[in-house]
């Protein structure tokens, strides 16, 4: 009842205009509404549809990459012999582990006060710092003590991990 009110006024006032104005008016508003339709409504959909494909691909190759990462996690934890790396070397075997995993750059290794051995990282690959934990879990002289990872993005993590000394009183199996 209330639009019937309005647009009953709206053609009370276009009545009022002479024809030239009601013209403008009109074909003023139509390219209005038409403007808004586009760049509100169309444009947005269409361009979700163009890049789709490109979207999807992206996720799938990110899919596959956590896949891969996965497999090669079970793959090293089946197949894993437990190495033992005299503790004076402990360090320096980490070290290596995540030279060999290309995540150097984003990690550093450092001795806690109390002896642990703290690995920080800084935006790695999941599948690069999974290879690595499960690399340094195959060395019978640590054992993962605490991990706190954060996802940084889809694929991308920061956090730390401790590492006990099997030195420092445990057996060498993880609790």
């Amino acid at each position: 009842m209330k639009a019937n009110h309005l647009l009953n006024q709206a053609n009370a006032w276009l009545d009022q205009l002479n024809s030239r104005e009601r013209k403008l008016v009109t074909y003023g508003g139509t390219l209005a509404a038409v403007l808004v339709t586009w760049f509100v409504l169309i444009e947005p959909a269409m361009l979700t549809i163009q890049q789709g494909p490109a979207n999807q691909a992206a996720l799938v190759d990110k899919a596959g990459q956590v896949m891969r990462a996965a497999q090669d996690l079970d793959a090293l934890r089946g197949a894993r012999s437990r190495v033992v790396v005299p503790e004076s070397d402990l360090q320096a075997r980490l070290q290596q582990l995540l030279d060999e995993q290309g995540i150097a750059e984003q990690a550093s290794l450092l001795r806690t006060e109390e002896g642990d051995i703290r690995v920080e990282f800084n935006n790695v690959p999941a599948s690069g710092f999974l290879a690595w934990l499960a690399r340094a879990e195959a060395i019978s002289s640590v054992v993962l003590n605490l991990a706190e990872l954060e996802k940084v993005e889809a694929g991308v993590l920061k956090g730390y991990v401790t590492l006990l000394p099997s030195s420092q009183g445990n057996t060498g199996t993880p609790p």
